[in-house]
């Protein structure tokens, strides 16, 4: 059997008898010529190159000259990294609470793989021609994908790999795998019978066209149906880290490592791990003193601040910090900004700053350990207040816990006019915290259920409460 032992179960069921709903599948639209020869690998789209989502400005490829490991080499905690990039050049200008767009790049034995599972190996390197072929109602080459260029750049740069196998695009493959018991399965996985499956197959465990090559061998389509359906390679947001202050040629970002099994790491965050510890070891550095201005460069734009998530321009308003992990990265710049206006405008009052930052062991991931004591020690942060989630002893395990436990001065604050902040993991932790704040207001505020929520949702309209998550 072609079929690794993922889909075993499922194949040993299926009843391969009994006729399945599937949508009607449409011919391939596209059609690629190759040219003979090797010529200038130009890359030209049909009409503007796709826009950058909410760019601020142009890309610049910025140079690593500086890094460091924020958490502890342990098996128990996840490689977070901060990274400065070199921005002299640039036109950059950013204030705390500004995000960067990485334009990031497939990883390169991930692209070998498509290359050679569809053999494409003599022609990879070529320039093609890309034209519409049918006269299929709204058949158009995606904005994305360059009309001349070479498939090693588009698989490089312009289509997202990992992204979820959808089931139309599904239904293309099956029309390409010669091996009946995969393709009845890939049909089966697309079909109305196969809802449940797929969600529970596909969705759950994101499938990617990676994965589904190594499962189903004999499924081999066109690069065609591949350019047709592989959605668009999108720059991922990080948070800026610094202020301009100090430095205003330094942009600093931290990020942690997404691990997401099967040996894979994230596409940005593993490429830029990768940057760093192969071109920034010992032994290199010793062996190349110029090995800083020899690095990779790394597109990077300045993106819009849409939520407007910055500082007040009203000093005297109280702020409320909440950010585990690398949720806090952005908040450091928040307080360097803070600590310098406080510096050169003694005469202004400020208003005072709470911070809630939590992480799993003080021992193994309390990132800017040092800078935040420093902070606390000079006043700039008024209350700080951890939490560490594997500390048994701890006083509190996580920040709705710390939350919760300080609801009463947290509900004065906010009665006040103070800004919320929140920034990090919006699948349980915004949403946790949210919840932990408004159980603060009923029991301080002499506000029923409704009221606190109808509160904070009026905080949120008024920019008062502000979130700056992913998921």
């Amino acid at each position: 059997m072609v079929v690794v032992q993922h889909f075993q179960e499922l194949i040993d069921t299926l009843d391969k008898t009994k006729l399945l709903s599937i949508p009607k599948c449409k011919e391939p639209f596209m059609k690629i010529e190759f040219a003979n020869c090797h010529s200038d690998n130009k890359t030209i789209y049909n009409g503007p190159e796709p826009m950058l989502p909410f760019a601020a400005s142009e890309i610049f490829l910025a140079t690593i000259n500086k890094w460091r490991r924020l958490t502890t080499v342990d098996e128990n905690c996840k490689s977070v990294y901060e990274v400065s990039f070199d921005i002299e050049v640039s036109n950059f200008d950013f204030i705390p609470g500004d995000t960067i767009g990485i334009v990031p790049q497939n990883n390169k034995s991930e692209v070998d793989d498509i290359i050679n599972h569809l053999d494409l190996i003599d022609v990879v390197d070529l320039n093609y021609t890309l034209s519409v072929a049918s006269e299929q109602k709204g058949a158009k080459i995606p904005a994305y994908i360059p009309v001349t260029s070479t498939l090693r750049h588009v698989l490089t740069h312009c289509v997202d790999l990992r992204g979820i196998i959808k089931k139309l695009f599904l239904l293309a493959l099956a029309q390409h795998t010669k091996d009946k018991c995969e393709k009845r399965l890939l049909e089966y996985l697309c079909s109305k019978e196969g809802s449940s499956e797929y969600t529970t197959h596909i969705l759950n465990k994101r499938i990617c066209v990676l994965d589904l090559f190594k499962l189903f061998k004999s499924c081999k389509p066109p690069i065609e149906v591949i350019l047709e359906h592989l959605p668009r390679l999108l720059p991922r947001p990080y948070s800026i880290v610094n202020t301009r202050h100090s430095n205003p040629n330094i942009l600093k970002i931290c990020f942690s490592v997404l691990d997401i099994g099967d040996n894979k790491k994230g596409i940005t965050t593993g490429w830029l791990e990768e940057i760093i510890l192969q071109k920034f070891n010992i032994e290199e550095k010793m062996n190349n003193l110029n090995l800083y201005n020899e690095s990779v460069k790394v597109p990077i734009y300045l993106r819009k601040n849409v939520n407007e998530f910055c500082l007040p321009k009203n000093t005297e308003i109280p702020l409320i910090l909440i950010g585990p992990g690398t949720g806090v990265s952005p908040f450091i710049g928040f307080l360097e900004e803070r600590e310098h206006l406080q510096k050169n405008n003694s005469e202004k009052k400020f208003g005072c700053i709470w911070l809630f930052f939590g992480c799993r062991n003080p021992k193994l991931d309390f990132i800017y350990e040092d800078e935040l004591t420093k902070f606390t020690s000079k006043g700039v942060i008024s209350k700080f207040l951890t939490s560490f989630s594997r500390v048994e002893n701890a006083d509190f395990h996580y920040v709705q816990d710390a939350i919760i436990k300080n609801g009463e001065e947290v509900t004065k604050l906010i009665m006040e006019g103070a800004q919320v902040y929140v920034c990090g993991d919006i699948k349980n932790m915004a949403t946790q915290v949210k919840d932990a704040l408004r159980q603060s207001i009923v029991k301080y505020g002499n506000l029923n259920e409704e009221e606190a929520e109808n509160f904070i949702d009026i905080m949120q309209k008024e920019k008062r409460y502000l979130s700056d998550v992913w998921n």
